[in-house]
């Protein structure tokens, strides 16, 4: 969803593991496990720590069963 003045953006695009796990409605462990070691999810360095990319874990969740 992009942000406009009706509808905020809920999710930032670059997002802290504790975000990135909330965000699909899934426990830290499981994140991990299922997405982050598979490699379906990469964790990026920034200068503020690790962040991850909110459309590539919208695209894992689409691609779960694959």
């Amino acid at each position: 969803m992009t942000a406009n003045a009706e509808h905020p953006q809920l999710w930032p695009k670059w997002m802290k593991r504790s975000q990135a796990h909330q965000y699909i409605s899934v426990a830290d462990n499981t994140f991990i496990k299922r997405y982050v070691n598979t490699g379906k999810v990469r964790a990026y360095p920034t200068a503020h720590g690790l962040r991850y990319d909110r459309d590539e874990i919208d695209e894992a969740v689409r691609h779960y069963y694959d």
